[in-house]
């Protein structure tokens, strides 16, 4: 690719759980994108091969991959909230086939689990914002 756009795509981790296709760096990706509200990143989805809202796919070479993670706390039974500030992103090659999700935090404790994938998507499209 000569000219191409740089897009930063977060895609939830129930988009893959569900049957959307696992990126790979080096490898072709498409995503419908859109825009996260004050952010230069867009939000990635998918669901069975269908685009939501008839937004046209943007497609192109995935450079990077980052897999994001939080630290949660039970604040009522079963009812998990984000601890503020403990985002973290781990760099990885492809995505994985599962998550470490709500199923691995126990009742009392404080545990981590993956909650999005982050994409760097190289693309000849300019994303409309």
């Amino acid at each position: 690719m000569n000219d191409y756009n740089v897009v930063t795509v977060r895609i939830e981790t129930w988009e893959f759980e569900c049957c959307a296709p696992l990126p790979v760096v080096g490898e072709e990706s498409s995503w419908a994108l859109h825009p996260i509200h004050e952010s230069l990143w867009f939000e990635g989805s998918v669901h069975g091969g269908i685009y939501p809202d008839d937004v046209e796919p943007t497609a192109g070479i995935v450079l990077a991959i980052r897999l994001e993670r939080g630290e949660f706390l039970e604040q009522e039974p079963r009812r998990w909230v984000l601890v503020p500030g403990s985002t973290d992103h781990v760099r990885v090659e492809k995505v994985p086939p599962h998550f470490r999700g709500i199923s691995s935090l126990v009742a009392g404790r404080r545990g981590w689990m993956e909650t999005a994938v982050v994409v760097e998507l190289a693309t000849t499209r300019a994303p409309f914002r």
